[in-house]
């Protein structure tokens, strides 16, 4: 944490913008699927995932702070952004299914959204952190071909395309690593 801070720090006097806060911690990475019972009953009842971390940051920086990860409702954004720990909010994954999601915030409507978790079916896929990045993932792919995300959409499908496309990626690799000997 210390060396977080000082980079941080070092960032801010370096004459930086922004920092988002975002991602998780090796040990918890909520961006990469850790469980929210992990997380402290203070940081569940705000539901930001760094919340905590930014009041910590806010202390050292003069630049602005963005926290991205864990918002799931008007008031949850409204009570980070009235306590002065951050500046901005970041959403990611209720973006990959509710393209409207902003206009709806702007709005005033009630809010609400649950990241539910992904499963294949299969145990041992299902407990490798990166199934939630790949299937939100192929939904902002989805998104950005100028299609309507798909919420019924096969983690199995998702997960055996990802697959297959590192496995090709490294027949390619050593392909390409084998003409350049």
């Amino acid at each position: 944490e210390e060396d977080v801070i000082s980079v941080f720090k070092a960032v801010d006097e370096a004459g930086i913008d922004l920092i988002e806060i975002s991602g998780g911690t090796y040990e918890a990475p909520a961006m990469a699927g850790a469980k929210a019972d992990k997380r402290k009953a203070s940081t569940i009842a705000r539901e930001a995932y760094f919340l905590d971390f930014a009041e910590k940051i806010r202390q050292h920086v003069k630049c602005k702070l963005m926290v991205t990860g864990g918002f799931r409702t008007v008031e949850g954004m409204n009570a980070a952004l009235e306590s002065g720990a951050c500046d901005f909010i970041g959403i990611a994954r209720p973006f990959a299914l509710e393209t409207d999601l902003t206009e709806r915030l702007i709005a005033g409507q009630d809010v609400r959204y649950a990241v539910k978790p992904i499963k294949t079916g299969l145990p041992f896929v299902d407990k490798m952190a990166i199934m939630e990045i790949i299937w939100y993932a192929a939904q902002f792919k989805t998104i950005g071909k100028g299609k309507k995300p798909n919420p019924k959409l096969s983690p199995l499908v998702v997960f055996l395309n990802y697959a297959k496309g590192n496995i090709k990626a490294v027949i390619q690799g050593q392909v390409n690593s084998r003409k350049s000997a």
